[in-house]
């Protein structure tokens, strides 16, 4: 068993109990609750674990009556779905009279004996995809990384990006836990290829498409094919969207406006650059500091408005402060912690387009 799996272990144990905690305190709130379903939506095993827990402190009934969620479907998903999960009965003790100490390493031998039991039938099979268990793919700071899943389809991760990857018979999930990637969907009838990332959820059959997380938002952008963008929370039924077009949702809101993209900008990063047409200054020096290991600072606030236009290198964060330094009215200072860029006293900072 690798490091990776043991850690996944103890993961969905502690999930697990922390939610049951969470749920017999007192009624979610409306985020927590879409984090709490979530959770049990990601993985039949999650479900398992959670009654499994409920079970070991004799609070079955409690926990059905407090989750806010029907736990029935997702339980008889999780039944049916042999190849995710196993159903896995321990027997209840005589706790009458039962010392707490003896309770406590009944307990624990309880739960140690139901996830040997889950892990032993969730093992990794040859073609990687029965497991049931995640798979994270992560990259560093300025890091970018291309995975073939064992579907055949391509993963495509940018700078800062972490994602877990399920398998069962009727889907593909993936979680997009932060950062920006890029999926290239094998079609497979009916097996759904579905995407969590906050709030959002997309749904794919055989497409490409790339999702982007920033603060409050989630940007979705279709590079082939179409996809269904919808919310975890529903509310609203699920858009539509086309090559060549893309649609934010706002955190908490349905999906924004289908708006038409550059589909060569937006995936400039695949090729380690980025290109902005009229951006302002700070918006193109955002995007530079999630690549650079030394940050941009605009310090003027003039500057910050100012557009830029031009296809930079990610790796080459000296030649684009070159070109800062060519616009008259900009100066920058660097230093091994940061680069600063402010105003000259002399002149008003202008654009290229300007002069």
């Amino acid at each position: 068993m690798t490091a990776t799996n043991e850690q996944i272990r103890a993961a969905i144990a502690d999930q697990a109990t922390e939610w049951f905690m969470e749920n017999r305190a007192g009624a979610l709130d409306r985020e927590a609750s879409i984090r709490f379903r979530l959770w049990l939506q990601t993985s039949p095993v999650h479900v398992e674990q959670y009654l499994a827990v409920a079970a070991l402190a004799q609070d079955l009934e409690t926990a059905a009556k407090t989750t806010q969620i029907s736990l029935e479907p997702l339980l008889a998903r999780a039944r049916a779905d042999r190849d995710g999960v196993i159903a896995c009965e321990v027997p209840e003790p005589e706790l009458s009279g039962m010392p707490p100490r003896r309770w406590l390493r009944w307990s624990l031998a309880a739960a140690g004996t139901l996830m040997l039991a889950v892990l032993m039938f969730l093992w990794w099979t040859p073609d990687g995809e029965r497991s049931g268990l995640a798979r994270t793919y992560v990259t560093a700071h300025g890091e970018q990384s291309e995975r073939r899943l064992p579907d055949g389809s391509v993963l495509h991760l940018n700078t800062d990006t972490r994602v877990t990857v399920r398998y069962s018979r009727s889907e593909r999930f993936v979680q997009l836990v932060h950062g920006e990637a890029l999926f290239e969907v094998v079609a497979q009838g009916t097996r759904a290829f579905r995407v969590a990332a906050g709030t959002t959820l997309v749904v794919a059959v055989g497409t490409a498409f790339a999702i982007r997380q920033e603060p409050g938002s989630t940007l979705v952008t279709v590079v082939r094919g179409r996809v269904a963008v919808g919310t975890a929370y529903g509310g609203t039924a699920p858009v539509q969207v086309n090559q060549g077009y893309s649609v934010r949702l706002l955190t908490g809101q349905p999906p924004g406006a289908v708006v038409s993209v550059d589909l060569s900008q937006a995936t400039a990063w695949l090729h380690r650059q980025i290109v902005f047409e009229s951006e302002p200054l700070a918006t193109v020096a955002i995007e530079f500091n999630r690549y650079s290991a030394v940050p941009i600072e605009i310090e003027t606030p003039a500057l910050r408005t100012l557009p830029v236009s031009g296809v930079f290198s990610v790796d080459d964060t000296e030649t684009f402060l070159d070109f800062l330094r060519s616009l008259e009215g900009v100066s920058v200072a660097s230093t091994s912690t940061r680069i600063r860029v402010y105003q000259s006293a002399a002149a008003a900072p202008r654009s290229p387009d300007q002069r």
